[in-house]
């Protein structure tokens, strides 16, 4: 029991420095957003705010932002509805080599995104359906589905399976027991895992740079473009920005439904 003090104080310490490792390079990129010269000096000699004025002038950008919306809410959607059947059949039934299942489900996350995206780029041409939005979202809900799995699958871990014996015994059924009981116990697994696969969606680039081709293209690749033939702070306005908008939405998800403290469990 002496060593406990010593070892939440090494474990607060550990858990700042990752926290400031992660949060380093947001802060430097924010300042560099700022920077008024045309190439970026840190810190800043004089600030300004005109790249974010200037963030409408990266190529086909608006366009870029609606099919990445487009596709990000599609792919979730779609990973989501499929990640929650997959979820309630490795919680709820005995179903054979449930472990293979669950870390074939969860593999995407462990593959490089580079390879997926050449052997779906390869899987398409075969079947002439490739450089379309829609393959571009099938493209992303193989890479995304393994987020609303793993989020759906702690929320089925920490529900009270009593509730629905309870509903059941008093006479509703199936459907009714999983609209009234089960999807309310799920809600903050449901919406964090939406949420994970559209972010990782809307910003995924080793992807969609293999799938996309001609009329259609996604922001991270027009930004990426942008980045490879400037050096002015523009992106740099624009991941604020974006950083700040996502951070918005996180932050009302959690007020709105707890997706952080009902996945915890209580004192």
């Amino acid at each position: 029991m002496s060593n406990a003090p010593f070892f939440r104080i090494s474990l607060a310490i550990l858990a700042w420095i990752g926290i400031g490792f992660l949060v380093f390079p947001v802060l430097i990129t924010a300042l560099a957003s700022f920077n008024d010269p045309f190439f970026i000096e840190l810190p800043p000699k004089s600030y300004s705010l005109r790249w974010y004025a200037a963030i409408a002038d990266i190529h086909r950008i608006g366009e870029a932002v609606f099919w990445s919306l487009l596709i990000g809410i599609v792919s979730a959607s779609i990973a989501t509805v499929l990640g929650l059947g997959a979820a309630l059949a490795i919680a709820r039934h005995p179903l054979p080599g449930k472990a293979a299942l669950t870390t074939f489900l969860l593999s995407p996350i462990t593959i490089p995104m580079v390879a997926i995206g050449i052997a779906l780029v390869q899987f398409f041409i075969a079947l002439d359906i490739a450089f379309t939005w829609w393959s571009i979202a099938i493209g992303h809900i193989v890479l995304v589905i393994a987020y609303p799995v793993r989020t759906l699958l702690a929320s089925l871990t920490l529900s009270n399976t009593s509730l629905e014996d309870a509903a059941a015994s008093l006479g509703a059924s199936r459907l009714m027991t999983f609209r009234r009981v089960t999807l309310p116990q799920l809600k903050p697994g449901l919406v964090s895992g939406f949420l994970f696969a559209f972010l990782i969606s809307f910003d995924n680039y080793p992807i969609s740079v293999f799938l996309v081709r001609g009329e259609i293209t996604t922001m991270p690749i027009e930004v990426f473009n942008h980045i490879s033939n400037n050096f002015d702070p523009t992106p740099a306005a624009f991941s604020t920005l974006y950083i700040v908008i996502v951070s918005l939405i996180i932050c009302a998800a959690e007020w709105r439904y707890r997706i952080i403290s009902l996945s915890l469990p209580k004192s």
